[in-house]
Parts: C-alpha cells; sequence; structure tokens
C-alpha cells in the first residue's frame, strides 16, 4: 500500500482493506484507518466481519470519503486526525 500511494498518489492512497471491511489512508509518512463504507441492516459496521451478517455498501459514508479524496481534506478532517499513526511505528497488517 505505501509504495504504491507513494509512486501512483503523490504519496496519497486510500485502500480498502477487505479482512477489516475498513479504509486505510495514507497521507505521506502518516496513516489512519477512516472507518467501513459497509454498514449493515442497522447502520453499524462489522469490523473483522465478526457477526457475519450482509453488508451494504453506506452512499452516505461513500459521498463523504468521495469528498475528501476531492478536496484533499485528509490534512484537516477531525476523524482522520484522531486516529493518525506515523509510518515508522510499523503496521502489522501492511
Amino acid at each position: 500500500c505505501f509504495v504504491h500511494a507513494e509512486q501512483c498518489g503523490a504519496g496519497t492512497g486510500i485502500f480498502l482493506v477487505l479482512k477489516l471491511t475498513s479504509v486505510l489512508v495514507l497521507r505521506e509518512e502518516r496513516r489512519a484507518i477512516w472507518g467501513s463504507p459497509y454498514l449493515d441492516e442497522h447502520g453499524e459496521e462489522d469490523v473483522e466481519l465478526r457477526r457475519g451478517k450482509p453488508l451494504f455498501l453506506s452512499e452516505e459514508r461513500y459521498r463523504a470519503l468521495q469528498r475528501l479524496w476531492l478536496t484533499h481534506g485528509f490534512d484537516h478532517n477531525s476523524r482522520i486526525l484522531a486516529s493518525t499513526a506515523r509510518q515508522d511505528l510499523g503496521l502489522a497488517l501492511f
């Protein structure tokens, strides 16, 4: 993910991590888990698919993620900034 973001996205990338059903946001040396664009019928995330219920694309969350991408909002979004970690800390899954 990191190499692809650097080579193809000028250091910025958005990746859907299927195992977690979450979006990984990379911005230069920072990384953050944004959350899932997929929700169950009750509007809840199913992190790591533990409950095994069908998930549906949330148009609202998809639009919010798209808006962040199009407006370069990753540096200003409190949800992302609050969960940001530096790449050099290591991320076991990636």
